[in-house]
């Protein structure tokens, strides 16, 4: 199938117009959507809207290093708070018989496992209470059986 060269001059016109009306239209809708932003932006020409926008994203990039930073501390003040607390009553003379359940043993940590563990014995004469520091769900203490329990439950939470 041979092309005549008389075909060929006479559909370049055509093909010519086509190009030029897909430009006109790339360019009108281009024009569009110039005009759309420097409509929003209230601004005459283009280097006061990049100069605009400039300033716009230096805002941006120092908000968003101020909440970066405020954000690490508030992490760093909430890992210090109190989190992790638990309470267990029990009778520490079950077996004689004797007392209720008004001794009790509370765990106050934070997530960490920093705190204190306080244990309140109750016997008729008197009342007892210790206090035993924690780091990391340990203390340099002997800690009892009712203690060790409610460090368990505390550490679970």
């Amino acid at each position: 199938m041979a092309f005549d060269l008389n075909s060929i001059v006479f559909f370049i016109p055509f093909l010519a117009l086509a190009v030029s009306v897909i430009a006109l239209s790339v360019a009108i809708a281009i024009h569009f959507r110039i005009k759309k932003i420097f409509r929003s932006a209230n601004v005459p020409d283009i280097e006061r809207l990049i100069a605009l926008h400039s300033k716009t994203l230096e805002e941006f990039v120092k908000f968003k290093a101020e909440s970066v930073n405020y954000m690490q501390t508030l992490n760093a003040r909430i890992k210090r708070k109190t989190n992790n607390a638990s309470t267990l009553r029990f009778n520490p003379f079950q077996r004689e018989g004797i007392g209720g359940n008004q001794s009790f043993a509370s765990v106050f940590a934070d997530e960490e496992g920093n705190g204190v563990v306080i244990t309140s014995m109750q016997t008729r004469e008197r009342t007892n209470v210790f206090a035993k520091p924690l780091k990391n769900w340990q203390s340099e203490y002997n800690l009892s059986e009712e203690e060790l329990k409610v460090i368990g439950q505390a550490k679970g939470r």
